[in-house]
């Protein structure tokens, strides 16, 4: 399909910020009624600890600042809700300001106690890669069961506006009533999400949008992106899109934008010097695969990844200019992820590769619907290469990324492929189980006493490789060790893990590798002249998935994924094996999932081999409806079962 004219896209706006609003702060508290004093149970949910009695938001965008006056009330229920609310934050991110805070308690006689402005403080909540989040904090002074507590504070965000601003219903506590007052900059529309609400005029000009009863937005194992969840709208302004016509359109003129908004133009046209470096790159490279391969390695290794960079810090990163064009990023050899990503796309271009650019959904904050018209919420994913009669996608920018991956948050949808003509929409394959693998190895030593002793390593593929790294990466060797420390003390609480080391940690094509060495006094449980063991060590202590018997959400799994074990046990001697059953196998009629479990003892060592295989996700099955909930539980159950299957040993009698 082709693009509009630049003419016609020029009422679409280059993107604006979301910002989040979560609760008016007028001149004056409102009255605190007696009923409020004296509730001890939630009006929205009966067992609630904590309920929000009202949440006023006032939106002006009538000047040349945005502001939104916030008040919120809330009814502490429970010892819960008392912790919860002990302390409160208001988060925000650049461009905004939080100012104004103020904060009372009043308790169910009439006290009324506020909080003093010494009493504010500002500390960091989110910092990852080039995320940073800051919250206003207190602490909420005489809070106990039974009182009220009430917060508001003015949000201001300096040259900013209404439009693309979200506005959230729910919270994670019931909301009795929710009001949003909007004073807007300019004709707007609405985006819902899980709510029907509708916009009032009250005044000239002024709107209101309200809701009643709001349950808590919950919180179960596996459930869809927060967004695909939780009721919310989204306002954006008429003036700034051209709405007319079909959903496809729409976005064939967000495609436009996107061309000069990212200069499309100039990365699938390249000159004399990108088309001289390409030839260089490649080399004496023969087959299509080998020659992608050089220019990916070559933006990924030559070109430093601002993103990335860990002596880097966030407002460094905002001081260094962006890249001119893809000449510039080539010839100062470095870039931020997107940067380097039309790096390589002129660089395939400039070596004869049909190449375009690919926006997708990000499926980790929200499933993505053409039907939704908001440019907002699609992204520069990577890079499309033609091979044959398919399209391949590569996304060098994302530093620990394999070859030929896109992270799980861009596959499995709708694909826009834009060249600067034209666009083509198609979709993304998810990838298949074997692409992202968890291998699992030890070589342990069982004592008479019940101490399980060795080494053990885990490895990782694909997605999980690139998440691990990501995590890991720019901490320190003490916070990796300890979060590897704590995740087997979360499961085996008495381990003594040592000799911590990682393998692999920035190079992309190898997986990301943890081993170290362990011991776990009373793994095997001694009862008599009997001793029980579980062989599946990785599993030892282990909870099930799926826990509750009902089910609100709809169950979801970022990507298929299969995981493999291989584990040597010596076992004490003395001792022989009185049960050896091994578990049967596992998996649904689809096999969407499947364990596969077998178990070996090899008599002249007395040592028990254990071998586990499982994959989850099978012909790109990982979103199920709620009503599935039960095959869907049943089938984690027995997984966990099989899992956690203990052997028994018994003492030989003494010859």
């Amino acid at each position: 399909m082709s693009f509009p004219s630049l003419k016609q896209i020029a009422l679409l706006v280059a993107f604006c910020a979301f910002f989040t609003v979560s609760a008016f702060a007028g001149d004056d508290w409102r009255p605190v009624t007696a009923e409020e004093r004296a509730m001890t149970k939630g009006k929205v949910e009966a067992d609630a600890d904590a309920e929000v009695i009202f949440w006023d938001v006032n939106i002006n965008d009538s000047g040349a600042d945005l502001v939104i006056d916030h008040y919120l009330r809330i009814k502490i229920l429970s010892d819960v809700g008392r912790e919860k609310f002990a302390k409160i934050d208001i988060p925000y991110v650049k461009p905004q300001k939080i100012k104004d805070v103020q904060a009372r308690v009043t308790k169910p006689d009439g006290t009324v106690v506020e909080i003093a402005k010494a009493d504010l403080f500002d500390r960091e909540i989110i910092k990852a890669n080039d995320v940073k989040v800051k919250a206003k904090s207190f602490a909420v002074p005489n809070i106990e069961t039974g009182v009220v507590v009430e917060y508001k504070y003015r949000e201001q965000v300096v040259n900013g506006g209404a439009d693309n601003l979200r506005m959230d219903f729910q919270k994670d506590i019931p909301v009795q009533y929710v009001v949003y007052r909007l004073r807007p900059g300019a004709a707007g529309r609405l985006i819902n999400f899980n709510v029907d609400a509708k916009l009032v005029e009250e005044k000239s000009k002024r709107y209101k949008i309200e809701m009643r009863e709001m349950p808590a937005i919950g919180e179960e194992p596996n459930m869809p992106p927060e967004d695909e969840a939780r009721s919310w709208m989204m306002i954006y302004y008429d003036s700034k899109r051209n709405l007319k016509g079909s959903s496809m359109d729409f976005w064939a003129r967000v495609g436009g934008l996107m061309v000069w908004v990212y200069d499309i133009k100039d990365t699938l046209k390249p000159g004399k010097t990108m088309k001289a470096m390409a030839a260089e790159i490649i080399g004496d490279a023969q087959t299509e695969e080998e020659k992608i391969k050089r220019l990916f390695d070559f933006c990924k290794t030559e070109i430093n990844n601002l993103n990335y960079d860990p002596s880097i810090t966030e407002d460094a990163l905002d001081e260094i200019k962006p890249s001119k064009d893809d000449d510039d990023t080539l010839k100062r050899k470095q870039g931020r992820s997107s940067e380097i990503n039309k790096l390589f796309a002129s660089l395939a271009d400039a070596a004869g590769f049909e190449t375009r650019l690919a926006f997708t959904g990000d499926r980790s904050k929200l499933f993505f619907n053409i039907n939704k018209m908001h440019e907002s919420f699609i992204h520069f994913t990577g890079v499309a290469i033609k091979q044959g009669n398919r399209w391949k996608y590569y996304d060098p920018g994302s530093k620990f990324l394999p070859f030929g991956y896109l992270t799980w948050k861009s596959d499995n949808g709708p694909v826009f492929l834009l060249a600067y003509k034209d666009y083509i929409t198609t979709e993304i394959d998810i990838s298949d189980y074997n692409q992202s693998r968890i291998i699992r190895n030890g070589d342990f030593t069982l004592s008479e006493d019940g101490t399980l002793t060795g080494t053990a390593s885990v490895m990782y593929t694909g997605q999980f490789s690139n998440r691990e790294k990501t995590l890991n990466y720019d901490i320190s060797e003490n916070e990796r060790e300890e979060r590897v420390k704590d995740r087997i003390k979360s499961r085996l609480s008495t381990a003594e893990v040592s000799d911590i080391k990682f393998e692999n940690m920035t190079d992309p094509e190898m997986p990301f590798t943890v081993k170290y060495k362990v011991t776990v006094p009373n793994y095997a449980q001694k009862v008599g002249k009997r001793m029980f063991m579980q062989p599946g060590f990785f599993a030892n202590g282990s909870q099930p998935r799926f826990t509750s018997s009902t089910r609100k959400y709809d169950i979801y799994f970022d990507f298929p994924w299969s995981e493999t074990e291989e584990i040597n046990i010596k076992l004490p001697e003395g001792y022989t094996l009185d049960n050896a059953d091994v578990p049967e196998p596992v998996e649904d009629a689809s096999r969407i999932g499947s364990l596969r479990t077998k178990m070996f003892l090899d008599k002249s060592k007395f040592s028990l081999k254990y071998q586990r295989d499982f994959h989850f996700g099978g012909g790109g099955n990982i979103f199920f409806r709620a009503g599935s909930y039960m095959p869907i539980k049943n089938l984690f159950d027995s997984f966990h079962k099989a899992d956690t299957h203990a052997l028994t040993l018994i003492q030989k009698a003494a010859e």
